[in-house]
């Protein structure tokens, strides 16, 4: 096997041993949630969680990227580049506060009234662990990484437990617990990567303009991809309620699952497009796609198809209506892991420009179709507003990657993820379930010969052990 693989493979096997059998106890979680917090709790927690992610890639320059890229690129120092991030996020803390004071004091919404340390904890911890975990993979510490996942993990269902089942903090419970889970395997980071031999008061200026150069762009991307994944909350709680939003947000926990292997996969692959980048990769990139949405097409098929049955043993009480909204959003995941895909080619280029582009055009777009189909759809408008979004900033950037995938993939994609959405449709409405085969079997033909090699591969290795 070509080392490539062997290196791709390796990294996305470590951070699944770490972290995909610990996220499954984190999405055993949710019946406590639903069972213990009200909708409307749950709808305000995240609405904060939403603005604190909008808030960190603009207040910070989206400096956690540019830390990863240029610790990867040996011509610089690595202290210079971690000094420059913690920098950043020192004063993007700072202003932080400045305004979280402002709203407690004029009362600008009231959302968020009495918990306003909670959220500037969770602003800190959030960034925190970003950054370190961003500068561990720059060092290419997967190890480290993985060790710290399984921390945090532990450490969210720990607290959870205590402190809304033992407790019963409630949402206040809920917050403590969230930043628990980041700043404990923060500290367990800084402690492995010894942190201190990277850090220093002196800044290189040079330096420092270039990581922003490449940074600043990515703050576009930022709001680009939270746009696409929480404006549907804003929408939905302004026009229908926050407890529709509450609802909403427990249908986006079984595209977690989905969520999950995009992640571990795609921080694998961010290390492996940079570090190919300059070779001969463009056989490598097609086929890595090809076998990624193929993988990740037929995990969607399958949970779609039993939505109904993971809703009735996760959503407790009123929450069940989520299940209808859970089929648009997987398809949502599949198109955002290909964009991911992209995105980490991109970065290779050290191209930031196209990324932060395509993610703005998508982000307009998206905002305008939400509130055009909540007001038609209702709750389900917002499922089809991120799906449709999603496609244009993958169509964007597909457009822009032109020399490495060749548009036969492409098409291929395109006409999996429509098959997709058929699906999904009939499955939420209608009563003709025979009908669904259709779209299934166009799905597994389309990657019969991926399927194939896949499964032919895994005889030979069966066989050799």
């Amino acid at each position: 096997m070509d080392n490539r693989y062997k290196y791709l493979i390796k990294n996305t096997g470590i951070l699944t041993i770490s972290s995909f059998s610990t996220k499954i106890l984190t999405f055993l979680m949710v019946p406590l949630y639903t069972s213990v917090l009200t909708t409307e709790e749950y709808g305000t927690y995240d609405l904060a969680v939403s603005t604190v992610s909008l808030l960190i890639p603009i207040l910070s320059v989206n400096i956690v990227d540019g830390v990863m890229r240029y610790s990867m690129d040996s011509r610089y120092d690595r202290a210079d580049i971690f000094s420059i991030g913690l920098r950043r996020i020192s004063v993007a803390t700072f202003i932080f506060a400045a305004i979280l004071a402002f709203n407690s004091i004029f009362q600008i919404t009231s959302v968020f009234a009495g918990k306003e340390l909670l959220i500037l904890l969770y602003f800190i911890s959030t960034l925190l662990y970003s950054l370190l975990t961003q500068f561990a993979k720059g060092c290419e510490a997967v190890k480290q990484m993985a060790i710290a996942g399984i921390i945090s993990t532990i450490c969210l269902v720990g607290t959870n437990i205590l402190l809304l089942l033992v407790f019963k903090l409630g949402v206040t419970g809920f917050f403590i617990a969230s930043c628990a889970s980041q700043l404990i395997p923060a500290i367990y980071l800084a402690a492995r990567l010894k942190i201190w031999n990277y850090t220093h008061l002196k800044i290189n200026k040079q330096v420092q303009a270039e990581v922003l150069k490449y940074s600043a762009p990515l703050v576009l991307t930022a709001v680009g991809w939270w746009v696409n994944s929480a404006s549907d909350k804003y929408v939905v709680s302004f026009l229908i309620g926050v407890s529709a939003n509450g609802i909403l947000s427990v249908a986006y926990k079984i595209p977690t699952i989905l969520n999950t292997i995009q992640q571990l996969f795609l921080q694998a692959w961010q290390i492996s497009a940079v570090k190919e980048y300059n070779a001969d990769s463009k056989a490598f990139y097609q086929e890595t796609f090809q076998i990624l949405d193929a993988l990740m097409s037929l995990l969607a098929l399958g949970l779609i198809l039993t939505t109904r049955i993971l809703a009735h043993a996760l959503y407790a009480k009123d929450f069940f209506v989520a299940w209808k909204y859970v089929p648009f959003l997987l398809i949502s995941s599949v198109i955002n892991t290909a964009s991911g895909y992209l995105g980490a080619i991109l970065s290779a280029k050290k191209d930031s420009k196209t990324m932060g582009e395509s993610a703005v055009i998508s982000a307009i777009a998206n905002t305008v179709m939400n509130i055009v189909f909540v007001k038609l759809f209702g709750v389900q408008g917002a499922t089809i507003a991120t799906a449709l979004s999603s496609f244009l900033i993958f169509a964007i950037r597909a457009h822009h990657t032109q020399d490495v995938l060749p548009k036969k993939s492409i098409f291929t994609s395109f006409f999996v993820w429509l098959m997709l959405c058929v699906t999904a449709w009939l499955y939420v409405y209608s009563k003709h379930y025979i009908l669904i085969l259709i779209p299934m079997v166009a799905v597994l033909m389309c990657y019969r010969k991926v399927y194939y090699t896949l499964l032919y591969s895994a005889k030979r290795i069966i066989k050799k052990k």
